[in-house]
């Protein structure tokens, strides 16, 4: 392990907890819920971030020619790109902390490898002592040893007192030659960790079980009016629950949308909204920023129940709610499912999706749990249950036929091709309903495979979907680009043991599903959060939703930014770039035709409302990481060429 601690009391216990609390982190990291989890759950309070910035003032050695810096730190191209103290051997970085009972020191560090790396380099000894006593010594050289081309990731029990202490983070060279890479400290916290017990699911605490349809628009389901229905097992579950005519989610696209439903925060204030390192910064933000990435000072619905003692599982069938990009904080247990031959043939199906949830219930009975599953089939290609392909007309189109829109998106959005024509849309639009019957039947199947397991009458399953999908209804196919209801109407749909009956006709919105949930599980939730609890107390029929893209289609080709803001009576699409604005009466024009700027004096009020919730919100917190295949995953999922 190359872990070396000098000899003597403190030592030897904090080279006892080193091995511990490693062995312990990385079983958390890498779990898959094939093993059943421990008795209780380890909760951890960061206490203070001493690697989010630089502060001259704790630089106390460093060579002339390479200072410290504050940048980012990439150890291999299919290891993890982190915000980091980047500390060129020799240098010497120095923290007093308070006392603090119980604490511990994380310290992660590494050395970036050059784009073209030597054939030999020396390595980097990295040391850190506390109150001057060395706790640790690791010698890294990713040169020449494959296995140190990573981050590595340590904790330190700091010693029992009532006075300050000193923390030092050390770097030199060891050996000769020419210096190569970078080492780089990361994620330096002080943390306190707490063991809890794991509560038991009963018919006053019950589970919460979340099904993600990614992609899936809601009036092409039969419960909200689709006919004939392509959901019939959904819309029978529909009437034993409640049913949410219109949910707005606040963004339409997957990596904004779902990271707003993990933290209950507008896309602008938790700052997951798509750019990254490797692809620039948006107008206004900070250059260091990674504007895919979750940040660790937020807490997310995972998060939240394991600190009241919650089991949490996650299976993601999409690679960008992943551990990459950092949404599955918190979760004990994430499953990534890798989609078949890169995504252009498909995606894992809802069987996959189900199958390793239920073998986690099936080593975990009488956990009490919140469970999260993220299906794609509802995103291209989109592939229909058997036996229910269109017959396929004359001269079709091979990505039509195939249901691949991504590419056809592309090349309509750009002028390159004509629109589909009415027989291909049909066409397209009958697989999509096609893979809307594939999920169905397999949530049928999971469903009476939880009452099998006597789990179903304790569980409280909510049917939602992180955003639409475009057929041409305003000149475009797939999603991301704009912000009409056919990207953002999304179904949302509630059942389960205390859950009224009925529908709702209130707006709610992506924002609300934290605290609904937080609700239910009986814990508190931030209370910074935007959103309520929808099914506590009367509904409110006068909030509007925010919905956002960075990502719009602009008349050049080129991405712009688009806000929006919705009532169940009015729209206003808003180009601040621009200034282009649309305003419709979705009272008379549901399906958002005519423009009304300008004719309707409520759109002066919307545009202040707007305005005020843009220039108001919050900046979003630092981030410690960054997602190095974010490019590939975007190109797989149809975002770039």
């Amino acid at each position: 392990m190359q872990v070396r601690a000098r000899r003597g009391p403190l030592a030897w216990v904090v080279g006892v907890i080193v091995v511990g609390a490693i062995g312990i982190g990385l079983w958390r990291w890498a779990d898959d819920g094939e093993r059943p989890l421990p008795p209780k759950i380890l909760v951890t309070d960061v206490l203070a971030e001493l690697s989010d910035r630089l502060d001259p003032a704790t630089v106390v050695h460093q060579a002339a020619e390479a200072p410290v810096t504050m940048g980012g730190l990439q150890p291999a191209p299919s290891r993890g790109y982190r915000r980091a103290l980047l500390a060129p051997a020799p240098s010497e970085l120095r923290f007093v902390v308070p006392a603090s009972a119980g604490a511990i020191l994380r310290v992660g560090y590494g050395v970036g490898r050059d784009k073209k790396p030597p054939e030999t380099a020396p390595a980097t000894r990295f040391t850190v002592t506390v109150d001057g006593a060395q706790v640790l010594d690791r010698v890294v050289n990713p040169f020449d040893r494959r296995r140190d081309q990573r981050w590595f990731d340590d904790s330190i029990a700091l010693p029992a007192t009532d006075k300050p202490v000193t923390i030092t983070l050390a770097t030199r060279t060891e050996g000769d030659g020419p210096v190569a890479g970078m080492p780089g400290w990361s994620r330096v916290q002080l943390v306190r960790e707490t063991l809890l017990d794991r509560q038991r699911p009963g018919p006053q605490a019950p589970n919460v079980l979340v099904l993600l349809v990614d992609t899936l628009r809601a009036d092409r389901l039969g419960v909200y009016g689709a006919t004939p229905s392509p959901s019939p097992r959904l819309d029978a579950l529909a009437t034993q629950g409640l049913v949410f005519e219109q949910a707005i989610a606040q963004a339409p696209w997957t990596l904004p949308s779902v990271a707003t439903l993990f933290t209950g925060l507008y896309p602008r204030w938790h700052g997951v909204v798509g750019r990254s390192w490797r692809h620039g910064t948006p107008p206004g933000a900070s250059p260091d920023a990674d504007w895919a990435f979750l940040s660790d000072a937020l807490p997310t619905l995972a998060s939240t129940a394991n600190r009241a003692g919650i089991s949490t599982i996650g299976v993601s069938a999409n690679p960008l709610v992943s551990r990459e990009n950092n949404l599955a904080h918190g979760f004990e247990t994430f499953v990534e499912l890798r989609p078949r031959k890169g995504g252009e043939d498909g995606w894992a199906r809802a069987e996959e999706v189900n199958m390793p949830f239920l073998d986690w219930l099936d080593r975990n009975p009488h956990r009490r749990f919140f469970a999260w599953l993220h299906y794609m089939e509802t995103h291209d290609p989109y592939e229909p249950a058997a036996g229910t392909r269109p017959p396929e007309p004359p001269n079709l189109n091979p990505e039509v036929r195939a249901g691949l829109v991504r590419n056809l998106a592309e090349a309509i959005r750009l002028g390159k091709r004509p629109p589909l024509s009415e027989e291909e849309l049909r066409y397209l639009m009958a697989l999509y309903d096609g893979a809307i019957t594939a999920w169905d039947a397999a949530t049928d199947h999971l469903l009476a495979a939880l009452d099998a397991r006597g789990i179903l009458q304790d569980t409280i399953v909510i049917v939602t979907a992180d955003h639409g999908e475009e057929f041409q209804e305003h000149g475009l196919l797939g999603h991301r680009k704009q912000l009409y209801d056919e990207s953002i109407h999304v179904p949302l749909v509630v059942l389960g043991p205390g859950m009224a009956t009925g529908r709702r006709r209130d707006q709610v919105q992506g924002i609300d599903l934290f605290p609904t949930v937080a609700a239910r599980l009986g814990m508190s939730h931030p209370a910074n959060l935007p959103g309520h609890d929808i099914l506590g107390g009367s509904a409110d029929t006068n909030r509007r939703a925010w919905s956002e893209t960075r990502y719009g289609a602009g008349p050049d080709g080129q991405d712009v930014e688009l806000d929006s803001l919705r009532s169940p009576e009015r729209k206003l699409i808003w180009a601040p770039a621009s200034d282009g604005r649309q305003l419709y009466d979705l009272t008379t024009d549901p399906h958002e035709r005519t423009n009304r700027w300008g004719d309707d004096p409520a759109g002066a009020e919307y545009l202040r409302d707007l305005t005020e919730r843009r220039d108001t919100a919050p900046p979003p917190p630092p981030v410690s990481g960054g997602d190095p295949a974010l490019q590939e995953k975007l190109r797989k999922l149809g975002y770039l060429d």
